[in-house]
Protein backbone atom coordinates (compact mmCIF):
# COMPACT_ATOMS: atom_id res chain seq x y z
CA UNK A 1 0.00 0.00 0.00
CA UNK A 2 1.48 3.33 -1.03
CA UNK A 3 1.48 6.52 0.96
CA UNK A 4 0.29 8.89 -1.75
CA UNK A 5 -3.41 9.58 -1.61
CA UNK A 6 -5.03 10.27 -4.99
CA UNK A 7 -7.32 13.25 -5.17
CA UNK A 8 -10.58 13.37 -7.08
CA UNK A 9 -10.22 15.26 -10.34
CA UNK A 10 -11.49 18.85 -9.77
CA UNK A 11 -13.31 18.79 -13.10
CA UNK A 12 -14.97 15.46 -12.34
CA UNK A 13 -15.94 16.60 -8.86
CA UNK A 14 -17.45 19.81 -10.20
CA UNK A 15 -19.46 18.00 -12.86
CA UNK A 16 -20.66 15.52 -10.28
CA UNK A 17 -21.72 18.29 -7.92
CA UNK A 18 -23.80 19.85 -10.68
CA UNK A 19 -25.42 16.49 -11.37
CA UNK A 20 -26.10 15.80 -7.69
CA UNK A 21 -27.56 19.25 -7.14
CA UNK A 22 -30.15 18.58 -9.79
CA UNK A 23 -31.56 15.50 -8.11
CA UNK A 24 -29.91 15.19 -4.73
CA UNK A 25 -31.24 15.71 -1.22
CA UNK A 26 -28.13 14.84 0.80
CA UNK A 27 -27.14 16.97 3.77
CA UNK A 28 -23.84 18.81 3.91
CA UNK A 29 -20.92 16.57 4.84
CA UNK A 30 -19.48 16.46 8.37
CA UNK A 31 -16.24 14.59 7.63
CA UNK A 32 -12.68 15.66 8.51
CA UNK A 33 -13.76 18.42 10.92
CA UNK A 34 -10.15 19.38 11.70
CA UNK A 35 -9.19 19.62 8.02
CA UNK A 36 -6.20 17.33 8.53
CA UNK A 37 -6.94 14.78 5.81
CA UNK A 38 -9.01 12.40 7.97
CA UNK A 39 -11.31 11.47 5.09
CA UNK A 40 -9.72 8.45 3.37
CA UNK A 41 -10.65 4.76 3.39
CA UNK A 42 -8.60 2.11 1.58
CA UNK A 43 -9.37 -0.84 -0.69
CA UNK A 44 -6.68 -3.24 -1.86
CA UNK A 45 -8.46 -3.45 -5.21
CA UNK A 46 -9.55 0.18 -5.62
CA UNK A 47 -7.01 2.27 -3.76
CA UNK A 48 -8.16 5.35 -1.84
CA UNK A 49 -11.80 6.26 -1.32
CA UNK A 50 -12.50 9.88 -0.39
CA UNK A 51 -15.35 10.58 2.06
CA UNK A 52 -15.10 14.35 1.53
CA UNK A 53 -14.27 14.73 -2.16
CA UNK A 54 -15.70 18.20 -2.72
CA UNK A 55 -14.15 19.90 0.30
CA UNK A 56 -16.16 21.62 3.06
CA UNK A 57 -19.90 21.54 2.38
CA UNK A 58 -19.45 19.33 -0.68
CA UNK A 59 -21.01 15.96 -1.57
CA UNK A 60 -19.22 13.96 1.11
CA UNK A 61 -20.64 11.72 3.84
CA UNK A 62 -23.01 13.21 6.38
CA UNK A 63 -23.40 11.22 9.62
CA UNK A 64 -26.53 11.59 11.76
CA UNK A 65 -28.01 9.67 14.68
CA UNK A 66 -30.06 7.56 12.27
CA UNK A 67 -27.71 6.96 9.36
CA UNK A 68 -25.34 8.12 6.65
CA UNK A 69 -26.17 10.13 3.55
CA UNK A 70 -23.95 11.63 0.88
CA UNK A 71 -21.19 10.19 -1.25
CA UNK A 72 -17.68 8.75 -1.41
CA UNK A 73 -15.41 9.08 -4.43
CA UNK A 74 -13.00 6.54 -5.91
CA UNK A 75 -10.74 7.33 -8.85
CA UNK A 76 -11.15 3.71 -9.95
CA UNK A 77 -14.84 3.13 -9.20
CA UNK A 78 -16.50 6.55 -9.34
CA UNK A 79 -19.24 7.67 -6.97
CA UNK A 80 -20.50 5.56 -4.07
CA UNK A 81 -23.89 6.54 -2.65
CA UNK A 82 -24.52 5.99 1.06
CA UNK A 83 -28.31 6.37 0.79
CA UNK A 84 -31.09 6.36 -1.77
CA UNK A 85 -32.21 9.62 -0.11
CA UNK A 86 -29.31 11.30 -1.94
CA UNK A 87 -31.36 11.38 -5.11
CA UNK A 88 -34.87 11.34 -3.62
CA UNK A 89 -35.73 8.11 -5.43
CA UNK A 90 -36.15 5.70 -2.53
CA UNK A 91 -38.69 3.08 -3.56
CA UNK A 92 -39.49 -0.54 -2.63
CA UNK A 93 -37.16 -1.75 -5.36
CA UNK A 94 -34.46 0.85 -4.66
CA UNK A 95 -34.57 1.36 -0.90
CA UNK A 96 -31.06 1.24 0.50
CA UNK A 97 -28.81 3.08 2.89
CA UNK A 98 -26.30 2.84 5.72
CA UNK A 99 -27.99 3.05 9.13
CA UNK A 100 -26.62 4.25 12.46
CA UNK A 101 -28.07 2.81 15.68
CA UNK A 102 -27.40 6.14 17.39
CA UNK A 103 -24.20 4.85 19.02
CA UNK A 104 -22.04 4.52 15.92
CA UNK A 105 -22.78 0.88 15.03
CA UNK A 106 -23.40 0.96 11.29
CA UNK A 107 -25.41 -1.45 9.17
CA UNK A 108 -27.01 -1.58 5.75
CA UNK A 109 -25.57 -1.06 2.29
CA UNK A 110 -24.14 1.62 0.04
CA UNK A 111 -24.44 1.51 -3.76
CA UNK A 112 -22.01 2.04 -6.62
CA UNK A 113 -22.92 1.89 -10.30
CA UNK A 114 -19.56 0.25 -10.96
CA UNK A 115 -19.19 -1.94 -7.84
CA UNK A 116 -22.74 -2.83 -6.87
CA UNK A 117 -23.59 -3.20 -3.18
CA UNK A 118 -21.17 -2.39 -0.35
CA UNK A 119 -22.18 -4.00 2.94
CA UNK A 120 -21.30 -2.11 6.15
CA UNK A 121 -22.26 -5.04 8.41
CA UNK A 122 -21.45 -8.33 6.61
CA UNK A 123 -23.34 -11.30 8.03
CA UNK A 124 -20.41 -13.73 7.84
CA UNK A 125 -17.16 -12.48 9.32
CA UNK A 126 -15.52 -15.67 10.60
CA UNK A 127 -14.84 -14.07 13.97
CA UNK A 128 -12.90 -11.18 12.45
CA UNK A 129 -13.23 -8.25 14.91
CA UNK A 130 -12.58 -5.72 12.14
CA UNK A 131 -15.53 -6.95 10.09
CA UNK A 132 -18.24 -4.30 9.89
CA UNK A 133 -17.94 -0.54 10.31
CA UNK A 134 -18.33 1.46 13.52
CA UNK A 135 -17.90 5.08 14.57
CA UNK A 136 -16.30 5.81 17.93
CA UNK A 137 -19.01 7.61 19.95
CA UNK A 138 -16.47 9.81 21.75
CA UNK A 139 -13.92 10.28 18.94
CA UNK A 140 -15.91 10.22 15.70
CA UNK A 141 -13.30 7.88 14.19
CA UNK A 142 -14.56 5.25 11.73
CA UNK A 143 -13.13 1.76 12.26
CA UNK A 144 -13.56 -1.68 10.74
CA UNK A 145 -14.22 -2.82 7.18
CA UNK A 146 -17.09 -2.90 4.69
CA UNK A 147 -17.44 -5.65 2.08
CA UNK A 148 -17.98 -5.46 -1.67
CA UNK A 149 -18.40 -8.57 -3.79
CA UNK A 150 -16.61 -6.83 -6.63
CA UNK A 151 -13.95 -4.86 -4.74
CA UNK A 152 -13.31 -6.87 -1.59
CA UNK A 153 -12.69 -5.24 1.79
CA UNK A 154 -12.81 -1.48 2.30
CA UNK A 155 -10.94 -0.42 5.46
CA UNK A 156 -11.85 2.84 7.20
CA UNK A 157 -8.85 3.31 9.48
CA UNK A 158 -5.41 1.83 10.06
CA UNK A 159 -2.07 2.72 11.64
CA UNK A 160 0.25 0.46 9.65
CA UNK A 161 1.90 0.39 7.16
CA UNK A 162 0.18 3.70 6.39
CA UNK A 163 -1.78 5.72 8.92
CA UNK A 164 -5.19 6.89 7.70
CA UNK A 165 -8.73 7.25 8.99
CA UNK A 166 -12.15 8.71 8.30
CA UNK A 167 -13.36 11.04 11.06
CA UNK A 168 -16.71 12.79 11.53
CA UNK A 169 -17.79 15.64 13.79
CA UNK A 170 -20.94 13.68 14.68
CA UNK A 171 -21.31 12.54 18.27
CA UNK A 172 -24.27 10.75 19.86
CA UNK A 173 -26.34 12.92 22.15
CA UNK A 174 -27.66 12.04 25.59
CA UNK A 175 -31.42 11.48 25.87
CA UNK A 176 -33.35 14.73 25.82
CA UNK A 177 -35.91 15.40 28.54
CA UNK A 178 -37.08 13.29 31.45
CA UNK A 179 -39.10 10.17 30.54
CA UNK A 180 -42.81 10.43 31.41
CA UNK A 181 -43.55 8.26 34.45
CA UNK A 182 -46.91 6.53 34.99
CA UNK A 183 -48.18 4.54 37.96
CA UNK A 184 -50.78 1.79 38.27
CA UNK A 185 -51.80 -0.57 41.06
CA UNK A 186 -51.48 -4.34 40.89
CA UNK A 187 -52.99 -5.86 44.00
CA UNK A 188 -51.15 -4.24 46.90
CA UNK A 189 -48.20 -3.25 44.68
CA UNK A 190 -47.45 -0.15 42.65
CA UNK A 191 -46.25 -0.61 39.06
CA UNK A 192 -44.21 2.24 37.57
CA UNK A 193 -43.73 2.47 33.80
CA UNK A 194 -41.68 4.77 31.58
CA UNK A 195 -40.14 5.06 28.12
CA UNK A 196 -38.06 7.56 26.16
CA UNK A 197 -36.87 7.25 22.51
CA UNK A 198 -33.13 7.04 21.96
CA UNK A 199 -32.52 5.58 25.41
CA UNK A 200 -30.72 2.34 26.23
CA UNK A 201 -30.87 2.26 30.06
CA UNK A 202 -32.63 4.10 32.87
CA UNK A 203 -32.00 5.31 36.43
CA UNK A 204 -34.85 5.62 38.94
CA UNK A 205 -34.60 7.45 42.27
CA UNK A 206 -37.11 7.79 45.10
CA UNK A 207 -37.55 9.98 48.13
CA UNK A 208 -39.85 11.19 50.88
CA UNK A 209 -42.70 13.45 49.86
CA UNK A 210 -43.06 15.12 53.26
CA UNK A 211 -39.35 16.06 53.25
CA UNK A 212 -39.61 17.43 49.72
CA UNK A 213 -42.53 19.60 50.75
CA UNK A 214 -41.05 20.81 54.04
CA UNK A 215 -37.71 21.63 52.36
CA UNK A 216 -39.49 23.64 49.67
CA UNK A 217 -38.38 21.34 46.86
CA UNK A 218 -34.88 20.38 47.99
CA UNK A 219 -34.06 17.10 46.27
CA UNK A 220 -30.75 17.05 48.13
CA UNK A 221 -32.67 16.61 51.38
CA UNK A 222 -35.53 14.48 50.04
CA UNK A 223 -33.71 11.86 47.89
CA UNK A 224 -33.55 8.57 49.80
CA UNK A 225 -32.31 5.90 47.41
CA UNK A 226 -31.58 4.74 43.87
CA UNK A 227 -34.50 2.39 43.13
CA UNK A 228 -33.12 1.11 39.80
CA UNK A 229 -29.65 1.69 38.40
CA UNK A 230 -28.73 1.50 34.72
CA UNK A 231 -31.61 -0.85 33.95
CA UNK A 232 -32.88 -1.64 30.46
CA UNK A 233 -36.34 -2.37 31.89
CA UNK A 234 -39.15 0.13 31.35
CA UNK A 235 -41.18 -0.80 34.43
CA UNK A 236 -40.67 -1.58 38.10
CA UNK A 237 -42.98 -3.08 40.72
CA UNK A 238 -42.85 -1.39 44.10
CA UNK A 239 -44.06 -3.26 47.20
CA UNK A 240 -44.83 -1.82 50.59
CA UNK A 241 -46.36 1.51 51.50
CA UNK A 242 -45.00 4.81 52.88
CA UNK A 243 -45.41 5.73 56.51
CA UNK A 244 -48.81 7.00 57.58
CA UNK A 245 -49.17 10.63 56.62
CA UNK A 246 -46.26 10.50 54.17
CA UNK A 247 -45.76 9.60 50.50
CA UNK A 248 -43.00 8.57 48.12
CA UNK A 249 -41.98 10.38 44.95
CA UNK A 250 -40.11 8.82 42.01
CA UNK A 251 -38.09 10.30 39.16
CA UNK A 252 -36.53 8.56 36.15
CA UNK A 253 -33.85 9.57 33.65
CA UNK A 254 -32.54 7.94 30.48
CA UNK A 255 -28.98 7.08 29.50
CA UNK A 256 -27.29 6.07 26.27
CA UNK A 257 -23.85 6.01 24.66
CA UNK A 258 -24.01 9.80 24.39
CA UNK A 259 -24.19 10.27 28.14
CA UNK A 260 -26.53 10.55 31.09
CA UNK A 261 -29.94 12.15 30.69
CA UNK A 262 -31.82 14.36 33.11
CA UNK A 263 -34.37 14.31 35.92
CA UNK A 264 -35.38 17.88 35.08
CA UNK A 265 -38.97 18.45 33.99
CA UNK A 266 -38.16 21.43 31.80
CA UNK A 267 -41.20 23.22 33.22
CA UNK A 268 -40.96 26.92 34.07
CA UNK A 269 -42.46 26.32 37.53
CA UNK A 270 -39.81 23.79 38.59
CA UNK A 271 -38.00 24.93 41.73
CA UNK A 272 -34.21 24.59 41.64
CA UNK A 273 -32.24 21.87 39.87
CA UNK A 274 -33.34 18.29 40.36
CA UNK A 275 -30.14 16.90 38.84
CA UNK A 276 -27.84 18.91 41.08
CA UNK A 277 -29.89 18.22 44.19
CA UNK A 278 -30.16 14.48 43.61
CA UNK A 279 -26.44 14.23 42.87
CA UNK A 280 -25.62 16.15 46.06
CA UNK A 281 -27.83 13.89 48.16
CA UNK A 282 -25.36 11.02 48.00
CA UNK A 283 -28.24 8.71 47.04
CA UNK A 284 -28.06 9.22 43.28
CA UNK A 285 -27.70 6.28 40.89
CA UNK A 286 -23.94 6.01 40.12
Amino acid sequence: MGTARPRASPRLVWLAILSLSAGGAALAENIDPNNNGSKYAWSENLGWLNARPGGPGGPGIHVSNSGLTGWMWSENAGWISLSCANTSICAPTLNYGVSNDGCGNLSGRAWSENLGWINFAPATCGGDPTCGVKIGPTTGIFSGRAWSENAGWITFSATSPTSYQVVTSWRPTAPSGSPPLTAATSGSNLVLSWSLPGTSTYDLVRGGLSTLISSHGSFQSATQACAANNTSATSLTISGTPAVGDGTWFLVRGNNCGGTGTYESGAANQVGSRDAGIAASGNDCP
